[in-house]
């Protein structure tokens, strides 16, 4: 390659990891082109971008960005995961694809300007999406605003039952 070639796929890259929410470091060793193409379009279809480039390059535009501690996890074939709305898909279909074939290897991610390990990686993919949570946290506040106005009713309803049983009565010739 080039070197004005290496300078943009730096430069890319660098852009890359700027806009990302989270990133992930895998091997892909042992891969075959069709078990990649797949996990490619799993990673397209969740709008996550997968990369594949030298180290070197990596390691470059990691240390434009000042992202700590990855370099250090730069070593054999890497695959770079680019996260840029939710940061915990590419761990799920990280987790899916890793069920069926045991492969890729995730050496490292990184999220909210920390290093997290493979361990974490299954933590990370049994959570719950960002809009299921977002959901139970809104039910959560909205369940007790919901109980008083259902409490209100009740009380307004035997209120108006209360007035019209009253009516009634006086209405009635004794």
């Amino acid at each position: 390659m080039l070197r004005p070639e290496k300078e943009k796929v730096v430069s890319q890259l660098k852009d890359k990891l700027a806009q990302a929410k989270s990133l992930f470091l895998t091997d892909f060793t042992g891969l075959n082109v069709e078990e990649m193409t797949q996990l490619r379009r799993n990673f397209t279809e969740k709008k996550v971008e997968y990369k594949v480039a030298k180290n070197s390059l990596i390691r470059l535009a990691v240390q434009q960005t000042g992202l700590e501690g990855i370099s250090d996890h730069l070593e054999g074939p890497t695959g770079v995961v680019f996260a840029y709305d939710d940061p915990a898909v590419p761990a799920k279909v990280l987790y899916d694809f890793q069920k069926k074939i045991e492969k890729p290897k995730v050496k490292v991610f990184w999220m909210e300007g920390k290093l997290f390990g493979e361990k974490e990686l299954e933590r990370l993919a049994r959570l719950p999406s960002r809009e299921i949570l977002c959901g139970q946290i809104l039910m959560g506040l909205n369940s007790p605003i919901a109980n008083l106005v259902g409490t209100l009713q009740g009380v307004l309803r035997n209120f108006i039952g209360l007035v019209d049983a009253l009516q009634k009565a006086r209405s009635k010739p004794n």
